[in-house]
């Protein structure tokens, strides 16, 4: 399900600890491109490429293994493992999708909602299994190709500094046809 590695030891050089990555269906990430987001300043983001239908898997989220002690504070990345996975995957409770997350680790996040208004903004969802391989991501809507793919990260997520940089704000706001000069709320 995962490969593993080992400590690896070279003459005169650190040695290198091999660490386990979940392996992904390659073949999703060809239904997708990563490229500039239309998001200011939210760096990369996922792309369709071909027609996906509402319900379709989008991509399976890979990366590396992390164990509680090896958690990397501030790492945007981390995604958590039910604890109905943690017999399959002990020691590991947590998935570092940063360097190797395939293409779905570029979802952005966009808001579900805007001063109580719903937006239907978020095409995709997360959904966590206990099996491998653990997380996928499942098209909420039929997506054209073209369109960009948005996600939410979940309730312990902090969106704040992200949603409240005046650009970000008045994207979204804009894409929802408001004026959010005097009051700006939103829903993960």
């Amino acid at each position: 399900m995962f490969a593993t590695g080992s400590v690896v030891l070279r003459s005169g050089e650190t040695p290198v600890k091999m660490v386990p990555a979940l392996k992904i269906n390659k073949e999703l990430d060809k239904r997708t491109v990563v490229k500039p987001s239309r998001i200011p300043n939210a760096g990369n983001g996922l792309f369709a490429l071909v027609e996906i239908k509402k319900g379709e898997v989008i991509g399976e989220l890979g990366g590396r293994l992390v164990t509680e002690e090896d958690y990397p504070p501030g790492n945007d990345y981390m995604a958590s493992l039910l604890e109905c996975a943690w017999e399959e995957t002990r020691p590991y409770k947590y998935l570092d999708s940063k360097e190797f997350g395939a293409n779905v680790s570029r979802i952005n996040f966009a808001p579900s909602m805007i001063n109580g208004v719903e937006t239907h903004f978020q095409n995709a969802g997360i959904q966590r299994l206990c099996t491998y391989p653990y997380f996928v991501f499942v098209a909420l809507q039929d997506i054209r190709p073209g369109a960009e793919i948005w996600s939410s990260y979940g309730p312990n997520y902090h969106y704040d500094k992200f949603m409240e940089a005046p650009e970000v704000r008045d994207f979204f706001c804009g894409l929802a046809k408001m004026d959010c000069r005097e009051n700006f709320t939103y829903e993960h």
